[in-house]
């Protein structure tokens, strides 16, 4: 049993040191996500750029990327190291990601390396509200529970810059704004499993399902929309959540989600869509 720095905190939820989870699934997960997008204010290059970062304790594996899209072009870095006794360790490769103020601040930079030739950054997340805490989300398919996790959300502006193909790219606050979320628990990740009886297509279509997952950022509030639906069109998950930005307000349930989708004809991306509360 090998301690880290974590364990220094009072933070243990089960009689474990802090690096190992109190479940042996192998597809327990703790992930960062990003995404930081300019042009809002019309004049700018659009660009939408991705980032995340993922431990999974039981593989024993830290894994890190970025994707910038600019235009019709993705530039797109990826790096894996072995996840170690630290899972204070936020870094895998030249990519980092430092908490400033929980909740509030963090910066996430892509250092300079023969890796990422192309795209780095050295950019700082603040958040204009609090980071709202979505409904649990469990499922289970013969008897094995295939999704138990938890994630917040929180949307923010973004200052730094960023570097793609020599060019430096200021980011202010202005005119870069974006969101995060955290999410951790159990859900299928890495490679496959054998199937078993999961093969069989009556209960493998009961695997598929529909998923509209929306955060709209605007001046004083946002408004957090999750909806998850079975085969048949039944309710997995939903929220929907006003989050002001003013910190004394409580968030605001909007009532149940619904949606009005008009596909592109033989396809399944979607032309258009509306959302109702």
């Amino acid at each position: 049993m090998t301690l880290s720095p974590l364990d220094d905190y009072p933070v243990h939820q089960i009689a474990e040191t802090i690096r190992r989870v109190g479940t042996s699934d192998r597809n327990f997960y703790d992930r960062y996500y990003f995404n930081c997008h300019a042009g809002v204010d019309g004049d700018s290059e659009p660009l939408f750029l991705i980032i995340g970062l993922g431990q999974y304790p039981n593989l024993g594996v830290c894994d890190g990327f970025a994707v910038l899209r600019r235009g019709d072009d993705h530039i797109v870095f990826r790096a894996s190291r072995a996840l170690g006794d630290d899972r204070m360790d936020l870094s895998v490769g030249p990519l980092r990601i430092e908490i400033i103020e929980g909740l509030h601040r963090l910066r996430v930079v892509l250092d300079p390396s023969p890796e990422a030739p192309d795209l780095n950054f050295d950019l700082t997340f603040e958040s204009d509200g609090p980071a709202n805490l979505e409904a649990r989300h469990f499922h289970r398919q013969l008897e094995r529970v295939t999704f138990d996790t938890q994630r917040f959300v929180q949307t923010g502006t973004w200052s730094g810059s960023l570097t793609v193909d020599g060019d430096v790219i200021p980011v202010t606050p202005e005119a870069w704004r974006g969101n995060r979320d955290r999410s951790w628990g159990v859900r299928p990740v890495g490679e496959a499993e054998p199937p078993g009886r999961k093969a069989d297509p009556s209960i493998a279509g009961s695997q598929n399902f529909f998923w509209i997952y929306s955060i709209m950022q605007f001046g004083d509030f946002t408004v957090v929309t999750v909806v998850q639906e079975d085969q048949q069109g039944r309710r997995i998950l939903e929220d929907a959540t006003r989050v002001w930005a003013d910190r004394s307000r409580e968030s605001e349930w909007l009532g149940r989600p619904d949606h009005q989708l008009t596909f592109i004809s033989g396809t399944r991306e979607v032309k258009s869509g509306t959302l109702y509360f």
